[in-house]
């Protein structure tokens, strides 16, 4: 569409401007930390009679330079004194050597050699070369080391090294973690290129699990990690890259749109009551992800997204999924649904100064899901024509007003447009998607990283703009993220890091439930509407001088609020933490960790007048303002020996935490008309409302809660073996009664390393890990308190005091949560060519917090109570695999699958069933000795043989008597990905699939598509050729069967012969077959359910799907060639994302186009999109 609109910056408040300083001063910290490390080159230091070699460590100690020598020199024993402050290293290194027979080289920035004055003169060789992996990328920072001496130096980062003074008869080593070393003679000509291969026994990666690091193969607990080379290339949010990728997790996201709310669930729901997602920890500080959603003028909402979707995954480094209870006693209680760990990227493997720019430039394509009949116009039959008057008073057919789409059958002949116009009778295909655009977005990213032996830091700039598909609709985002480390000395070491981010959108998705109800009229062009939504005063038009359908006038609506209105989000979101290790001892070391989750959101409603003559018609303007802090403060202490000769670890662990969430909000707004048009102002209306309105126009709410925490720790290690670890924590939560508002919750697990034990063959790494925990949770802010409420009589100056509607059985108490788990995880083959990890978990949620119905006889509408126990269980599958690997090549695969049940075993002494979720037509239930979730709908009446009964218009009759029965489950049974990679020299291609089985979906569009004649469900029994009955309508307006080709009979309606008659299979009342005719019409209309109700039991679709998620293809330019440009590394990438389905059982919609993040209820048939990037990565 040619349409488009600028985005018009809303005028700077007082709170933006103070959002700004906020900005300002987050940016001034990150450069002055920064600044910082360079600071630390200047040497500060006062030695007084202490040997060379002493002295030279606390050079080392106080700056960021690393000395080599030889061991044997004398002078490494003389006693020297020095005193500079801020000086230089040539400074520093000529009073320090004075006359001894001693100099120096300095062989990179950071690196000091000495050497004796006549060795120098020698100068025996200079040895060079460059140190790559096996695929022939720079390794920097790799050890290069003459043997027997501390002559040495370590690569750069292009992987280059130079040594001076190398004797000819020297031996080098080469090294670097994680890979074999080679050592090579100084003369030997492969040191020009040394290539290092991965050593599989010293691949193992390090996870921070409740701020302590330790071996993955280590953990106790179930854990899966995602590392940022696995990341999607394509994925626009941190929950989209997880989409496939983890077994046993779950990402949900309404609609597709940017921002719009993800939902993570972890190994299922069990849950009666509170929100399943896991908790969210970015950097060490857990932050808030619920779910902004708040009103609209257009319909019934707008999808402000969750916290989780403002990470940058261009600075994600790694995520990891902690999926059992255990996680919730080294996180908490908000941990016991599952933890997912963020960690950003620190600039921790890199030497010297590095900077990495990227730009992404992606295309989104709408896609619609709809397959649209295309043969039928407006109407209720194919004989209902309108007649309207042409200029010249002759009449003409026009077109219809119906929300049906039963109408006659497109001709191609002339016909009278809404406007008077005159076109052709023809389908209009595209007039749903012509709504919509292409929309585009722009991402550009630049990282400094740099580190040395003293620390490391890295700072990211993201700058992202994107278009979206609908007028008007557009977000830009500013993200800088710092993270920074510091060795201070020996005893201390500082880490601080954060992210800051300004996120500005305007007019997200409305929502377009009217288009859902009201259908989409085939016949009505799109142009037409886009022309005449304002009139020829740049007004929105009066429709009451149009004659036209529903369609035409909701979306003439939407046209108006897209284009004309502007509203405005503004999000200023900072994730900081600061964490300090200090080591008493050897063997004793204190973490202290303090973090931040600040959230601060401005919204703004402009509302143009829809009239300016001859009065002010409509116009608004709101504004309200949203803050939410979530703050955490740890401290531990740990305990780290080994005893009987280092057979045996043992690694304790004794801290407290404070955990608060606080959030406050406060809106204003207009009421009635404008006084003026264009004039945003709160002064700018033209009436003030009565006491019983005056929420309409400014509100207020305020709330917090608190949880404090002691938690400790020991875990066993015997042989690197056999591993114990025994955990325990205590919490009090605000949330709960002071009776019972403390908790305790302990959990034990095992592991066993087997490899050496059972002798399999190719078997590099076994692991059998098992675990134990019993976990609680607090009730949600003010569930477990009597709540009263002030308000204010209408019309009067009279306050009124409302009592509190629930109930309380007693003093709510925390709910729990015991799982079991085992586990087993193998590594088979050189490189770990073959990975296979298998869980199988059971847990139990008992003494549930949830609220129960009262009758309103009681005076109560609930009884809040602890009650209930879920049992759910399941296992988890994953698999990765090398099929083949060469020199030049790897092809990588890799599959997950996960099996998820819950069965309710209890609720409450004489109840058997707890609503969950539903409507008029239909009820989503615990029910005890069911599953989880059961989807309960009235099912047709029928006979004792099983056949449906028709009442005596020769509809289907719903049996409401018999209530409602089990149609359908909402829970998935099988959810996994498959991920398959080729990687030949500097060429990398993946792939990703993801799949679900099982699990009901309410396709409330697909109702109304078939309701308002829109789909092509709706084609049968409209005429002859689509195998409808022929019949005539009597005097007694009673439908009598004849033949296709036979005229009406005297006494027939309308003297015609209708030919869209179908008779339902079933039977009569008193059991006879039924013969009763019913038009299309008749038939397909009692699928629109405008209050949910009398829903279609046989139509409740089971949502299983098979996508091809992404396609990224990544080239490597050759070094040779980049080089020449003075650059380092250039990367060109190509990806696609939402390709298609290759199964679908669902029609006509998305089948991950659920209402908001319901995961069981759809009213939105909003296009998906399918994206196209292209995107270029620079190194220097």
């Amino acid at each position: 569409m040619k349409h488009r609109t600028t985005f018009v910056r809303l005028p700077q408040t007082d709170a933006g401007r103070s959002k700004n300083w906020r900005t300002l001063r987050a940016i001034c910290l990150t450069l002055f930390l920064s600044l910082s490390f360079t600071a630390y080159s200047q040497i500060t230091v006062n030695v007084k009679a202490l040997s060379l070699r002493a002295s030279l460590k606390k050079i080392e100690q106080v700056s960021n330079y690393k000395f080599f020598y030889n061991e044997n020199l004398p002078e490494l024993n003389q006693k020297v004194s020095l005193n500079v402050q801020n000086a230089t290293i040539e400074q520093v290194m000529k009073q320090l050597l004075g006359k001894m027979e001693l100099t120096y080289k300095q062989e990179q920035e950071n690196v000091i050699v000495l050497v004796r004055k006549e060795q120098q003169k020698q100068r025996d060789i200079k040895v060079f070369g460059t140190v790559v992996d096996s695929n022939g990328d720079p390794i920097i920072g790799a050890s290069v080391l003459v043997k027997g001496t501390s002559n040495g130096t370590i690569t750069d980062l292009d992987g280059n090294f130079s040594i001076n003074d190398v004797p000819e008869t020297a031996q080098l080593t080469v090294s670097y973690i994680g890979y074999k070393a080679v050592q090579l003679r100084a003369t030997d000509k492969n040191l020009s290129k040394v290539v290092l291969q991965e050593d599989s026994k010293l691949i193992d990666e390090v996870v921070v699990v409740g701020y302590t690091p330790m071996r993955k193969s280590d953990f106790t607990g179930s854990l899966a990690s995602v590392k940022a080379s696995e990341l999607s290339l394509s994925a626009a949010t941190a929950g989209q890259a997880l989409v496939g990728k983890v077994a046993g997790v779950q990402v949900n996201q309404f609609g597709g749109a940017v921002g719009s709310s993800s939902r993570i669930s972890v190994r299922g729901n069990s849950s009666l009551a509170n929100d399943q997602q896991p908790l969210i920890v970015v950097d060490g500080v857990p932050i808030a992800n619920d779910t902004q959603r708040t009103g609209d003028n257009i319909y019934s909402g707008t999808d402000y997204g969750s916290g989780l979707n403002d990470i940058n995954p261009e600075d994600i480094e790694s995520m990891e999924i902690l999926k059992g209870a255990k996680a919730s006693v080294l996180y908490g209680s908000e941990g016991a649904n599952g933890v997912v760990l963020i960690t950003t990227k620190k600039g921790a493997n890199t030497r010297g100064l590095g900077v990495t720019a990227s730009f992404q430039y992606t295309v989104e394509q709408p896609v619609s899901y709809i397959d649209f009949q295309n043969e039928f116009g407006t109407g209720t039959s194919v004989y209902d024509e309108l007649t309207g008057k042409l200029p010249d008073g002759t009449s003409m057919r026009r077109l219809g007003t119906s929300r049906f789409n039963f109408g006659p059958a497109f001709d191609g002949k002339p016909i009278m447009d809404i406007d008077g116009n005159i076109i052709n009778y023809e389908a209009q295909p595209d007039n749903f998607m012509d709504f919509f655009r292409k929309g585009y977005s722009d991402n550009v990213n630049v990282a400094i990283a740099g580190g040395n032996e003293m620390g490391n830091m890295r700072v990211s700039y993201t700058n992202y703009k994107y278009q979206g598909i609908l007028d008007n609709f557009e977000q830009k985002k500013n993200i800088l993220s710092f993270s920074g480390k510091m060795n201070a000395s020996k005893f201390a070491t500082f880490e601080i890091n954060s992210n800051i981010y300004n996120i500005v959108t305007q007019n997200r998705y409305p929502n377009i439930g009217g288009l859902v109800s009201y259908g989409i009229n085939r016949d009505q062009p799109f142009s037409t509407l886009e022309r005449l939504y304002k009139d020829d005063s740049g007004y929105k038009r009066n429709k009451e001088d149009l004659t036209m359908s529903s369609y035409a006038s909701n979306i003439m609506d939407l046209l108006w609020h897209q284009r004309e209105n502007r509203n405005v989000d503004d999000k200023f979101h900072m994730i900081t933490s600061l964490k300090g290790k200090f080591d008493f001892h050897k063997n004793v070391f204190l973490v202290l960790q303090g973090g931040i989750d600040y959230t601060d959101i401005e919204y703004n409603q402009k509302a143009r007048v829809t009239q300016a003559e001859p009065n002010v018609v409509g116009g608004k303007y709101s504004r309200k303002e949203e803050r939410y802090v979530v703050q955490n403060y740890d401290a531990m202490l740990n305990f780290d020996k080994n005893f009987m000769k280092d057979r045996l670890n043992v690694l304790a662990f004794f801290g407290g935490g404070y955990r608060s969430n606080e959030d406050k909000s406060i809106n204003v707004s207009t009421y009635g008309d404008m006084l003026y048009p264009d004039w945003y102002s709160l002064n700018n209306e033209g009436s003030w409302p009565g006491a019983g309105d005056k929420g309409k126009v400014r509100g207020m709410s305020r709330g917090s809660d608190f949880l404090y925490s002691l938690y400790g720790g020991v875990t066993l290690s015997l042989d690197e073996r056999y591993y114990v670890e025994i955990t325990g924590r205590n919490d009090w939560a605000s949330t709960l009664p002071a009776g019972n508002n403390s908790y305790f919750y302990p959990g034990i697990s095992f592991n066993w390393n087997f490899k050496d034990q059972i002798p399999i063959p190719q078997l590099q790494f076994g692991k059998i890990r098992m675990a134990w925990a019993d976990a609680g949770r607090p009730a949600s802010r003010y569930f477990a308190n009597n709540v009263f409420s002030l308000g204010q009589i209408a019309e009067t100056e009279a306050s009124i005091v409302t009592p509190p509607s629930a109930l309380f059985s007693g003093l709510l108490k925390p709910e729990r949560k015991r799982e079991y788990e085992i586990g087993m995880d193998l590594r088979f083959f050189d490189q770990n060519r073959l990975e296979f990890d298998f869980s199988y978990y059971t847990n139990n949620v008992y003494d549930q917090i949830m609220s129960v119905p009262l009758s309103s006889t009681s005076g109560y509408s609930e009884i809040r109570i602890n009650a209930g126990n879920v049992h759910n269980y399941g296992y988890e599958i994953f698999l990765k695999g090398t099929p083949l690997v060469g020199k030049d090549f790897r092809w990588d695969v890799s599959f997950t699958a996960a099996n998820q049940y819950a069965k309710v075993k209890k609720l409450y002494p004489g109840i058997t069933q707890k609503l969950i979720g539903g409507g008029t037509g239909y009820k989503v239930v615990a029910e005890v000795g069911e599953p989880m979730g059961e989807l309960l709908t009235y099912d047709y009446k029928k006979d004792e043989h099983g056949n449906r009964v028709v009442s005596s218009n020769g509809f289907y009759v719903l049996d409401y008597d018999a209530g409602f029965k089990k149609n359908s489950n909402i829970n998935p049974s099988f959810i996994g990905g498959f991920n398959t990679s080729f990687y030949y020299k500097n060429f990398n291609i993946n792939l990703g699939f993801d799949y679900k089985f099982g699990g009901a979906l309410l396709s409330m569009s697909n109702y109304y598509l078939i309701g308002n004649g829109l789909s092509k469900e709706s084609l049968p029994y409209r005429d002859e050729k689509h195998g409808g009955l022929a019949y005539y309508i009597n005097e007694q307006n009673v439908k009598v069967p004849c033949e296709h080709n036979t005229t009406a009979p005297a006494g027939a309606k309308d003297n015609r012969v209708y030919h869209d008659g179908l008779i339902l299979n079933g039977v009569k009342e008193d059991g006879s077959k039924n013969d009763i005719i019913l038009s299309a019409y008749e038939y397909y209309s009692t699928f629109i359910h405008d209050m949910s109700a009398d829903l279609q039991p046989d139509n409740i679709y089971k949502n299983d799907y098979i996508k091809f998620r992404e396609i990224g293809i990544s080239y490597t330019i050759p070094k040779r060639i980049v080089e020449k440009a003075k650059l380092q590394k250039v990367t060109l990438t190509a990806t696609a994302r939402n390709l298609f389905y290759l199964y679908k059982a669902i029609p006509n919609i998305d089948a991950e186009s659920t209402l908001g993040t319901n995961s069981y209820e759809e009213y939105s048939f909003f296009p998906s999109t399918r994206s196209f990037g292209i995107g270029v990565s620079v190194s220097f």
